[in-house]
Parts: C-alpha cells; sequence; structure tokens
C-alpha cells in the first residue's frame, strides 16, 4: 500500500500518510446527481440517448399518477445527451393528446352512458392505448386504420374504437387544435351477420318433449319463447322478481328503458316451467339459471341439438316469440308491448312469416272477418 499524494510505503490500513499527512480514503464521486426535470441519458451502442418526461397526469379511470416519457437517441457523449433531455428543442405550445380528451370525456359526457355503453368505450379506449399519448395534430388516418386493423378483427369492437375517437376528435375540432374529424374515413371490417330465424312449430314441439324428458336447459328455452326474454335477462332473472298471481316478471330488463320500465309477462301455460326452474334452482343467491354465460351457452346448444332442432343461436327464442304472435294475428300493438320495444320499426325486424305463412294470409283477402 502507498500513499496517493506522495507515493510513501504505508502500512495496511493507514488513514493517513505519516510523511504528506494526505487522507488515504478520499475518493471522487462519478455520480453526478441532477435536479427533477432535468432528465437522464443511457448509452445505446456507441451512442447516446436522452430521456425526459414531458408530462405528468391523473389517470381519470385508476386515479393513480402516471408520466408520458420520451426520448431521442444519436448523441455522441452522455453531456449532450444530458444536455438535450434538460431542455429538450422539440417543445412547441403543448397540443392535446387522445389522453387529455379521454380523461376529459370520462369525467363528463361518457358518465351519461348507459353501463352496457360505458362498459363497451372502456374496453375500446384500452385497445388505442398505442396511440393515446399522440397530440392530435399528428394523427393521420392511416394511424387511425392501422390501430384498428390491428386490436380489431371484427365489426363491432371496431365500431366501438371508432366511436371513443370521434368522441375525443370532435372535442379537438371543438377548441381548435384540428379541423376534421378523421375517424369519419375509418374503414371497420364487413359485418358477418346471419339474419336471426324463429324456431318452427315441429322445433317447439321438440322442446315440449325433451323438456319432459327432464332437460332442464331446455326449461329456459321455453321461457325464452313464450315470454320473449332477452338471453341477457334470463342471467340476472331471480326468483324474487316473479309476481306468481299477475304472471309478471319485474325489475329483470336490460339494455333499453323501455326494457327495464314494462314487466315481463308469461302465460299461465308456462308458469309450471318456471316454478319448476325456480325450485330447481342451486344459486345461493337466489338466481333461477344459477350458471355463467360461457356454460349456459354450451349446454343451450347441445339440448337443442339433442332435441332435434337447428343450431340456432339463443336470440332465435326471442325472433319466435314475435313470429308466432303476429302469424296469431295478435295486434301489432300487443306484439310491441309483450317484446318491450319503444317502436313497432324494431319489432318488424323479428317478425319472420315463412312462405306458406304468406300464402295463407294473402288468401284471406275479401273474406272477411
Amino acid at each position: 500500500m502507498e500513499c496517493i499524494k506522495c507515493k510513501a510505503p504505508l502500512p495496511q490500513g493507514a488513514i493517513f500518510c505519516p510523511m504528506c499527512g494526505k487522507k488515504q480514503n478520499e475518493k471522487k464521486s462519478n455520480i453526478h446527481k441532477r435536479g427533477n426535470g432535468q432528465g437522464t441519458a443511457i448509452r445505446r451502442g456507441k451512442t447516446w440517448t436522452a430521456i425526459w418526461t414531458e408530462n405528468i397526469y391523473i389517470d381519470a379511470e385508476t386515479k393513480g399518477i402516471k408520466q408520458v416519457r420520451k426520448w431521442k437517441g444519436g448523441f455522441t457523449s452522455k453531456t449532450a445527451a444530458l444536455a438535450y433531455a434538460a431542455t429538450p428543442s422539440e417543445d412547441p405550445a403543448k397540443i392535446p393528446t387522445l389522453r387529455d380528451y379521454w380523461n376529459g370525456w370520462v369525467n363528463g359526457g361518457f358518465t351519461k352512458l348507459s353501463d352496457s355503453k360505458k362498459c363497451a368505450q372502456k374496453i375500446a379506449w384500452k385497445k388505442l392505448s398505442s396511440i393515446a399519448g399522440m397530440p392530435v395534430d399528428k394523427i393521420t388516418i392511416d394511424t387511425l386504420q392501422e390501430c384498428i386493423d390491428e386490436k380489431a378483427k371484427t365489426y363491432y369492437p371496431a365500431k366501438d374504437m371508432k366511436t371513443v375517437l370521434s368522441h375525443l376528435l370532435k372535442r379537438a375540432i371543438a377548441e381548435g387544435y384540428i379541423g376534421t374529424n378523421l375517424s369519419e374515413f375509418i374503414t371497420l371490417p364487413k359485418l358477418k351477420e346471419t339474419e336471426a330465424n324463429p324456431f318452427t312449430e315441429k322445433e317447439l314441439a321438440a322442446f315440449w318433449e325433451a323438456y319432459g324428458n327432464g332437460d332442464r336447459i331446455i326449461g329456459f328455452v321455453l321461457l325464452m319463447i313464450y315470454t320473449g326474454m332477452m338471453p341477457g335477462e334470463i342471467f340476472i332473472l331471480k326468483s324474487d322478481m316473479i309476481d306468481w298471481e299477475k304472471r309478471e316478471i319485474v325489475k329483470a330488463g336490460i339494455k333499453t328503458a323501455k326494457r327495464k320500465e314494462i314487466p315481463i309477462v308469461f302465460p299461465e301455460m308456462i308458469a309450471p316451467v318456471l316454478d319448476n326452474l325456480v325450485q330447481s334452482s342451486s344459486s345461493a343467491a337466489g338466481y333461477v339459471l344459477g350458471m355463467n354465460k360461457d356454460k349456459f351457452y354450451k349446454e343451450y346448444h347441445e339440448s337443442i341439438k339433442k332435441a332435434g332442432a337447428r343450431d340456432l343461436p339463443p336470440y332465435s327464442c326471442r325472433h319466435t316469440t314475435a313470429t308466432a304472435l303476429a302469424l296469431g294475428n295478435i295486434a301489432p300493438s300487443v306484439i310491441q308491448n309483450v317484446m318491450r320495444h319503444a317502436k313497432f320499426s324494431t319489432t318488424q325486424r323479428y317478425i319472420h312469416p315463412d312462405n306458406k305463412s304468406a300464402h295463407d294470409a294473402i288468401n284471406t283477402i275479401g273474406k272477411g272477418v
């Protein structure tokens, strides 16, 4: 061991040099402390990259503090990178990002949406995360289209993303940051949707037979057919929602104000089926179905195929309701009320008379009632 100054030999562990008095444990720190907001620099290969915080915000959903960081590479020295990080030259007037407008939307008009629309838009917003931090004046049609093409392969998810973008860009237009709502130029995936069909009388008879043989799931098929209930309403149906005396189901309507307001009526012939479904439920919370959506859909398709019916979706039960009522010469206003539609034009989309029914109807003209 020798003195760090005069190089004189020293005993092992000496703190001071007996010759020159120099303290031996002094070391220069290679760490240069920088103040907050001045950024940092990292080496990447043979060059240095400057990194700095551009924006700090409170996330509208999580309420947590988040930051938007930017970086610029290619500096030949650490000093140059740190200098740039402290005062980035790219500092025009702050242009709001999509995230800025989303946070404003979440705390504004978004709160007035229905729960289902809120859920859909939150999912859509998460799919837009790759462009959320972009200033709105830097966004192009291609930017939006590429994001949607990557994150949404089918029509409805893509449509939800387009709806969210439209809301945000309209706010940017109102504040003068952009001049055109570019979301209008987005091309959505083709809607692959086949027309819903009702079950036939033969299939209906097969359902009654299958139910008589003990198929509980077919009981829910019959309940939907004879009441016009939606699959989503089956999932939330509880025993205390049933008024047996009035033969009505209350507070089970979903989606629209009309469906939530009007009770679901059930005929006397379906009451024993509904009672059996209630009595056989194992749900501790009082749900009549007592199973999750995936399990129900799986068992639904298995049951209707086993009964010998076409493998139609659960919504076909509701279409069967409207069609049967129409073919039974029930007044349109009554059908509309049973279906709980706000407009009869909506009800008409659920009515699917076959060719024989059309011939029977046309042949009654001139015969009188």
